[in-house]
């Protein structure tokens, strides 16, 4: 069971921003969230599994991903799919559970899926402030993100926006992005990004990542929203890979990914 101690209640604060050395002692500020495995298991989130056939498959994800991070120097991925309903919350929080497992490792995950957001949810995690008022420069870091265990940060809230791409384009949402890589100093940063097809909403995002992974859903997404993915996520950033996901066939090896 989750235990979450922040109130529920959301105020609109006014915060000046100023700009900060990077702080490691963050990460020992932020509230710390309690997760049961068990529980998100059933979320189907498996990571927390070592022995699960599908976390085995997140954990080669994640050592490919580790392997082109260190050649290439990147320390964030954006995780987009072509249309809503594939998943890719669900690869994003497992990939990063998954990367946690190297202890040294820190990794922070932020949803940035303003209009279905799902990290907050798989996780039960209702936050004092919204992914909008962080954006907007009205909380601090450590106010906003929630720690699980010493080396995983969330930021996250199950809110929506009502004006998603104006906020995610703004040179606010830039700043207070540009403020976690600088302050978290995280080996990873993973966004759970805005489907690609669907609304402008991802496009704005992309300059800001490094790499990308395209998650489609097994006999959900077509051929050629996946290829119109493909181009536009190659025209504008580094494509990383294609992650099958929601396979009802076994491959040989459990794995139905390719990246």
């Amino acid at each position: 069971m989750i235990v979450v101690t922040e109130p529920s209640t959301r105020e609109t604060i006014n915060v000046q921003i100023q700009p900060v050395a990077p702080n490691p002692a963050i990460w020992s500020a932020m509230p710390t969230l309690p997760v049961d495995p068990r529980l998100m298991a059933k979320g189907r989130i498996v990571s927390f599994q070592r022995r699960h056939p599908a976390a085995l498959a997140f954990d080669i994800m994640r050592t490919k991903l580790l392997k082109d991070a260190t050649d290439q120097h990147w320390t964030s991925l954006g995780i987009t799919s072509p249309t809503a309903g594939s998943g890719k919350a669900t690869v994003a929080v497992n990939l990063a559970i998954s990367l946690t497992k190297h202890a040294k490792i820190r990794v922070a995950i932020v949803d940035l899926d303003l209009r279905r957001p799902r990290v907050a949810a798989i996780f039960d995690h209702s936050g004092r402030y919204t992914t909008a008022q962080f954006l907007q420069g009205e909380c601090l870091i450590d106010d906003f993100f929630v720690r699980v265990g010493d080396n995983l940060a969330i930021g996250a809230s199950p809110d929506a926006s009502s004006y998603p791409a104006e906020l995610l384009h703004g040179q606010s949402a830039a700043h207070m992005l540009g403020r976690v890589r600088d302050e978290l100093k995280a080996d990873m940063i993973i966004y759970n990004l805005p489907s690609l097809l669907e609304s402008d909403d991802c496009l704005g995002m992309l300059p800001l990542v490094e790499t990308t992974l395209l998650v489609i859903g097994a006999e959900y997404d077509t051929v050629s929203n996946i290829d119109a993915c493909e181009r536009e996520l190659q025209q504008h950033t580094k494509l990383l890979g294609v992650v099958l996901n929601k396979c009802r066939y076994k491959t040989e090896q459990n794995i139905n990914f390719q990246i």
